[in-house]
């Protein structure tokens, strides 16, 4: 009996045949991997920026009451009047969203602190009242204060004539303004501290007389070169002690003429050196240096007021008030990050940032270049994260602390954190990929160019139909107002109603408008474009149809309807937005240059946008 033989296995050419079918099952899977793992990152980072923007608007939200009056846009000219060679101006025609890169605009300033997201970097008035004192240093007291947006760009310099130009500018509530001729024998006419008086024609500023030296602080708009409206948000004059009022020159740069009524004028803090030694004058503040500080360049923000500001009341043009200082500066860097964060009520005593990937001392960043920590002068000190108690303004010493700069994890000692359980730091720090995380603001209020034409200032509207011209039913802004929302307190309009066809005049009351962040939208003046709101926004109706502002001018009255005269158009024009936006680099060219690597940077960007006015403090 034969019995059949039988072959076992798997020959050559089918396993040849099943390695290639598995390796274009396998190429086809890993072709999957690159584009799950960028999505995965690119989820992964819009986490991350839309807690960033929660926490902070959180931030802003719970110190209300300290609220800036807006953020502005600024641009470096060349002033050989100024002991920099320098002045910082708002820029009127920058959008809040741009993020260009500027080129180097007067030699011996970094164009980084003025490109990308740092282009809106002036905070103009955050205000605090002078808090309670405690002690700071053996037998001295004082009020401490941390600015919202440190660090800060600190620079104290001294011009030709003596004065002193302080980057931080300290100020009272403002003065009430009087108009007057400084050619006048007899004048200057005031009555009191609350007042100045004013010649525009001549460019001439007096103040009530004292017999101590004060410094004042000055915003005011006025004609370029070009007869174009620029606005100057923050100049000294320092006034010395006199029986009676003087006048003295407001000095516009480049002699330009003074716009008439685009002026605030408020009394300034003095700046004293630390440790303070304070005067009996209440309005004197110091700003205390630390490791991280840069002299001449920047600092933490922390501020102390002479204890007797706390109790003392100030003469303004509303009345008497608790002293309360407003205080404009200019944030340093919005890519160094700042985050409140409480310290745990028992150990381990660990605080989580908001991102990973801190960056450290040392390593490569995009261009190739070492990373020399928060500040990028190579002689300044080399750090990489600080820790602040919010409440005291001291450092946290680098000895009580360890960080995990892969997983932004702070690990206090038990010593420090069983001392300082549930008390609130901000920690600042750089994080891998350019993340920024900046502030804008629309202006706490505006108001009606006194021209009434549509060259305007900050802080200013024109109303269309006016001598510029324009559409009847839209209020006018400089472009930096783009994508801002107002509140009109209010407002007087000519309406037409589509079913009788009667024009009458109308008011109403307390409206919500966004201004026109369209570019392709912007008026062109010939001076310069414009954005604007519109009333038919809200009244566009057949039986409420807004067809022009009821302006005080025949021309300006619809045809064939009688003009009103003694109203106002608009009154109580109020910014309310506020825009908390997150930047970070979505992908990063690096190009070698004869001056070296120069990185080109994709932005991308989170806006978490809310509405928010200062509440009492």
């Amino acid at each position: 009996m034969y019995r059949t033989r039988r072959n076992n296995g798997i020959s050559l050419i089918e396993v040849l045949v099943v390695i290639v079918v598995l390796l274009v099952g396998i190429m086809s899977v890993v072709r999957l991997f690159p584009p799950g793992f960028l999505i995965n990152r690119r989820t992964e980072a819009t986490t991350l920026s839309s807690r960033l923007a929660k926490a902070e608007v959180d931030r802003y939200t719970a110190g209300s009451a300290n609220l800036m009056d807006a953020v502005l846009p600024t641009t470096i000219e060349e002033n050989a009047n100024s002991p920099t060679g320098y002045y910082i101006r708002v820029d009127l025609d920058a959008t809040p969203d741009e993020l260009t890169e500027v080129a180097q605009p007067v030699a011996g300033v970094d164009p980084y602190y003025l490109s990308g997201p740092n282009k809106f970097r002036w905070i103009r008035g955050e205000t605090v009242r002078v808090p309670n004192p405690s002690p700071i240093a053996p037998g001295v007291r004082g009020s401490v204060y941390m600015l919202s947006a440190a660090p800060v760009y600190d620079n104290l310099a001294v011009d030709a004539n003596g004065a002193v130009v302080d980057s931080i500018v300290v100020s009272g509530q403002p003065l009430r303004r009087r108009g007057q001729d400084s050619t006048d024998p007899y004048g200057p006419y005031l009555r009191s501290l609350a007042e100045y008086a004013i010649d525009y024609d001549n460019a001439q500023i007096a103040f009530f007389p004292a017999p101590y030296p004060r410094t004042f602080k000055i915003t005011y708009s006025y004609y370029d070169a070009s007869n174009e409206v620029q606005t100057v948000a923050a100049q000294s004059l320092a006034v010395p002690a006199a029986s009676q009022a003087v006048w003295q020159p407001v000095s516009p740069p480049n002699g330009g003429e003074l716009v008439r009524d685009g002026d605030v004028v408020s009394r300034a803090f003095t700046r004293v050196a630390y440790p303070p030694a304070w005067s009996p004058d209440p309005y004197e503040y110091c700003v205390v240096p630390s490791t991280a500080s840069i002299a001449g360049f920047a600092s933490m923000g922390v501020l102390i007021f002479n204890p007797l500001g706390r109790d003392y009341v100030e003469r303004t043009a509303r009345g008497n008030v608790p002293l309360t200082a407003k205080i404009d500066y200019n944030v340093l860097d919005w890519r160094i990050l700042r985050e409140d964060r409480p310290m745990p009520g028992i150990a381990p005593y660990q605080v989580r940032l908001g991102l990973k990937r801190i960056m450290r001392v040392g390593e490569y960043e995009a261009d190739q270049s070492q990373y020399p920590g928060l500040w990028r002068d190579p002689n300044a000190p080399h750090v990489d994260l600080l820790v602040y108690n919010v409440t005291t303004g001291q450092e946290v010493p680098p000895s009580q602390y360890s960080v995990n700069y892969r997983e932004g994890v702070v690990t206090f000692t038990d010593a420090f954190g069983g001392a300082s359980a549930s008390g609130t730091f901000r920690f600042f720090y750089k994080a891998n990929g350019d993340w920024a995380m900046q502030v804008l603001k629309a202006a706490s209020g505006y108001h009606r160019a006194a021209s009434h034409t549509a060259n305007i200032g900050f802080g200013e509207f024109y109303l269309g139909g006016g001598a510029s011209g324009g559409d009847a039913t839209r209020m006018y802004f400089p472009l930096m107002e783009s994508g801002n929302t107002v509140n009109i307190r209010d407002l007087w309009y000519w309406s037409h109603n589509d079913i009788t066809g009667a024009t009458t005049l109308r008011r109403a009351s307390n409206e919500t408008y966004r201004i026109n962040s369209a570019r392709g939208q912007f008026w062109q003046t010939g001076r310069g474009p414009l954005t604007w709101l519109d009333l038919r926004d809200n009244h566009n109706t057949a039986t409420d149809r807004a067809v022009a502002w009821a302006l005080s001018s025949f021309s300006a009255a619809p045809a064939g309807v009688q003009p009103t005269y003694g109203i106002q158009p608009a009154l109580g024009v109020q910014g309310i937005s506020f825009r908390v936006r997150v930047v970070w680099s979505g992908s990063t060219t690096v190009t070698e240059t004869a001056s070296g690597n120069v990185a080109h940077r994709r932005w991308r960007r989170l806006n978490l946008d809310t509405f928010l006015t200062r509440g009492e403090g």
